[in-house]
């Protein structure tokens, strides 16, 4: 009863973004019925997450979530009385399909049990991060250092404050259910867009499927003779995990990936990719929130009932840029290029009232991202301001590169010109490029149809060519590839669609074809999700947070003072478990000199010194102190807030503890 309690205003919160989501959905937009709950849902999410972000800047947390999902209730109710007493929309008429809804429930909870089991993909950054947000950190500050303001993609990462803050949740929890969420309903998008352009079944399934598993293909070159994999390993240097896993590449290809957090059966490095990866492979800080906001806007953005339907588009382009500022600025291009065609084809500047209505409406969405928060945010602050105060966790300046290269978070920098790195990078993206034509005929049919928005959506996919030439410093260099993410995203979407319907009255030597690109592009997909699945059966915390952490976060989360800063020897922990900022690092991967100096010798007043409040630590950090060091710890300014004792494991039971001091009085 006390866990149905504490759910009760989770369940009622999202109960009124989620009418006011589907109230807006069948008011502003022509749908079919079966389309509107699934729309509903998603536009419910998107809004009330890009409304608690704006509202938490000047209100306290929960009334900015509260609000938020009230306004998008109260917005729904409006749009539905406006509409029927103007006679302009369709009356009201909820239709439950009871199949769709089972789908769906099915892939989230599918998608959450893995979760669960899986601490992979910056769990180390995401989960102290989601729980400052939860605390009121909004925009977020790097966990490590709040000096600097960590402008981040943190979409996903806000709703799942808010799951965790209304919801009495812990983080890791409350992130793996936002990131179920987000993984399934796009799925469920996806199947609802294709049936669109095919009106089949199997080929909305198959869409669904494609969009799921389909990605790069690196397991093609083991299929080469051995001469050339090793002139190919040769001229590669590996990069991050990929250097983790093996000293090249063709030793790499057959072993394991090399990864924190990856379950109870290793993922093989063969099989993944480190520039076009399978969207069941995303359990990032990211996860298909973007896709999510995209789908959405391909169902809606040709179909609006009335002029009101813009600003929720607007609003909608405007969240991508929380999402996934590299989607945002794709569709700023393609807008353009969609602008130039028009102009060159038409051969007049006199663009068409809807074209002209589109630019209004992404004006609108580019002012707000650039005072919502997030990284556009910061890259606009950084232009305008300087000193201290202008201090931000990424640099998102691009350089210049020569020769031109396809960047891989595992194979670094792999030049076009250079035939054995190009072959190597052409696996690393996989064969769905391979429909690019029929998507940019399609490109050119919903130019010449109106179609604006898909039209500069496929567009945007030329932004790939320019991406060839640009490269980010330090911890964005990894991230390079999602620029070319537009290119695979729409070779994907539109890869099923678009040979069903160009492949009905053609001969089957081509039908055999395009079954066999698709099984090649899937098949690392359904590799690693066979080996994800084993993952449900061991749910984990986090690679850092132990059952004792749990303990003393269900007491201690957000009840130290609110400037308080946190000593621990593990430094993503503190941050997750108490909801407090340390200061240890100028980036997740390296901790300062300073720190590191107090971490081997932990003298209280020292620590008190470079402006620590309180130290948290465990057995083992304890054990491997020296008697003197030990002793300093219990120096009597050295207060025992608490202590939680335990067993380190279920194994050996070898005893275990989690300890909280304050040491605001070593002075």
């Amino acid at each position: 009863m006390k866990a149905i309690l504490e759910l009760l205003p989770l369940l009622i919160w999202a109960g009124l973004w989620f009418a006011g989501g589907y109230l807006l959905a069948a008011s502003l937009f022509r749908l079919r019925h079966g389309e509107i709950a699934m729309i509903g849902l998603g536009l419910g999410l998107t809004l009330q997450t890009w409304l608690a972000n704006l509202l938490a800047h000047v209100l306290p947390v929960d009334a900015a979530f509260w609000l938020s999902s009230g306004l998008v209730f109260v917005g729904g109710l409006v749009a539905q009385f406006a509409g029927q007493r103007n006679l302009r929309f369709t009356s009201l008429r909820f239709t439950f399909y009871f199949p769709q809804w089972l789908l769906f429930g099915a892939l989230l909870f599918l998608f959450n049990a893995i979760g669960r089991g899986l601490g992979i993909f910056d769990d180390y950054q995401n989960l102290p991060t989601v729980s400052l947000m939860a605390t009121g950190d909004i925009p977020p500050h790097f966990a490590l250092d709040p000096s600097l303001d960590f402008g981040y993609h943190y979409f996903l990462l806000l709703f799942a404050a808010q799951v965790m803050r209304l919801g009495h949740m812990f983080p890791w929890s409350a992130l793996d259910l936002g990131r179920g969420l987000i993984l399934a309903l796009p799925l469920m998008l996806t199947g609802l867009w294709a049936h669109r352009l095919t009106r089949n079944h199997l080929a909305s399934f198959l869409t669904v499927f494609m969009l799921a598993f389909a990605g790069g293909a690196r397991w093609l070159l083991l299929l080469l003779p051995s001469s050339w994999l090793n002139q190919i390993s040769e001229n590669i240097k590996m990069i991050g995990s990929g250097a983790l896993t093996a000293p090249n590449l063709a030793e790499a290809l057959l072993t394991n990936w090399k990864i924190d957090g990856a379950g109870p059966l290793p993922f093989p490095f063969a099989f993944y990719t480190g520039i076009n990866q399978p969207y069941i492979m995303a359990y990032t800080g990211i996860s298909g929130s973007a896709i999510l906001i995209l789908l959405l806007l391909l169902l809606t953005a040709h179909r609006w009932r009335h002029w009101s339907a813009g600003i929720v588009t607007s609003i909608l382009i405007s969240t991508i840029a929380i999402a996934n500022e590299v989607v945002f600025g794709l569709i700023g291009v393609g807008f353009a290029l969609v602008i130039i065609a028009w102009v060159i084809r038409h051969r007049s500047v006199k663009l068409p009232r809807e074209l002209f209505g589109w630019i209004w409406i992404l004006g609108a969405a580019g002012l707000a991202a650039i005072i919502q928060g997030g990284m556009l945010t910061e890259i606009v602050r950084a232009r305008f301001r300087s000193g201290p105060e202008a201090a931000s966790y990424f640099d998102a300046s691009p350089t210049l590169i020569w020769p031109p290269s396809i960047i891989s978070a595992h194979l670094g920098s792999l030049s076009i010109f250079n035939l054995p790195q190009l072959i190597a990078a052409l696996a690393e993206i996989g064969p769905i490029i391979l429909v690019t034509p029929l998507v940019f005929l399609w490109g050119w049919k919903s130019l010449k149809s109106g179609k604006w928005f898909e039209a500069a959506l496929i567009l945007s996919s030329l932004a790939s060519l320019p991406a060839l030439f640009v490269a980010f410093k330090g911890p964005l260099f990894t991230a390079t590839p999602r620029l070319m993410g537009g290119w695979f995203f729409a070779c994907i979407l539109y890869a099923v669609p678009l040979l069903w319907i160009w492949l009905r009255k053609r001969g089957g030597s081509l039908q055999v074809g395009a079954v066999i690109l698709g099984l090649v592009s899937t098949f690392s997909g359904l590799i690693l999700f066979g080996t994800q699945l084993a993952a449900v059966q061991t749910p984990i915390y986090a690679t850092f947070i132990s059952p004792l952490d749990a303990k003393m976060s269900q007491e201690y989360w957000n009840k130290l003072p609110v400037d308080a800063r946190v000593f621990d020897p593990s430094v993503f922990r503190a941050p997750t478990v108490f909801g407090r900022f340390t200061k240890s690092s100028p980036t997740w991967y390296l901790q300062s000199p300073d720190w590191q100096a107090l971490a081997a010798n932990p003298d209280p007043f020292k620590i008190r010194a470079a402006g620590f409040d309180y130290i948290y630590f465990d057995i083992d950090y304890w054990n491997g102190l020296t008697p003197a060091q030990q002793s300093a710890l219990m120096n009597s300014c050295a207060k025992q807030v608490a202590q939680v004792d335990g067993i380190h494991s279920e194994k050996d039971y070898t005893r275990d503890f989690r300890r909280l001091l304050d040491i605001r009085s070593c002075r």
